[in-house]
């Protein structure tokens, strides 16, 4: 297979591609940046079995939806909308998201290590060329909402330890997003339950 890959916020393929090859280490990958330039690079990166959208990637996936032709879409820890407030899963403050739109100006390392910290993964701190796409990526979380339901034949994974989304609130209103036991918001977890779907 051929699989394209959506990263997360402040989640650089240095360290989410290790994950994907130790799970599917038998297929192609592509991977890109969630940004505003995603979907052109999508199109110019040739025909996919499958197209992946991890966290922030998935939300960007599911907004710009009728700009893919591709039929095959997995979203792993998929978000509708960030914002508890929102009731779609998530279980940030919008509040909190502004915070963090206005330290990562101030502190891009710092910010994004409190949110390694909060999110449970262990990120590498920021390139400084990556500031103004992590300032677009808070953006789009603090103001995106997808309505339900996904498009037929998409699937989504979430951890029903992720403390970021709730995965059951999400399952209950997007009956095609499976909660996967004992995985957080880290990418293994939802990567092998992925896997074992196909």
């Amino acid at each position: 297979m051929r699989m394209g890959w959506v990263l997360g916020w402040a989640t650089p393929q240095r360290w989410f591609a290790p994950w994907v090859e130790r799970t599917f280490p038998q297929d192609e990958h592509v991977y890109f940046d969630a940004g505003p330039g995603t979907f052109a690079e999508i199109g110019k990166a040739g025909p996919l079995t499958w197209l992946a959208g991890y966290s922030l990637g998935s939300l960007l996936l599911l907004h710009g939806r009728r700009e893919l032709a591709i039929a095959r879409v997995a979203l792993l820890a998929p978000i509708f909308a960030f914002p508890k407030e929102e009731q779609l899963g998530g279980r940030v403050a919008g509040s909190q998201v502004r915070y963090l739109a206005r330290w990562i100006r101030r502190d891009p390392a710092e910010a994004v290590a409190d949110f390694s910290t909060r999110a449970g993964l262990d990120l590498p701190a920021p390139a400084g060329s990556a500031i103004e796409t992590l300032s677009w990526g808070l953006g789009l979380l603090e103001t995106v909402r997808v309505e339900p339901p996904m498009p037929p034949g998409w699937r989504g994974y979430c951890g029903d330890e992720d403390p970021l989304l709730d995965a059951v609130g999400l399952h209950r209103i997007v009956p095609e997003v499976t909660v996967v036991a004992g995985a957080g918001h880290g990418p293994l977890g939802l990567l092998r339950a992925f896997r074992e779907s196909l």
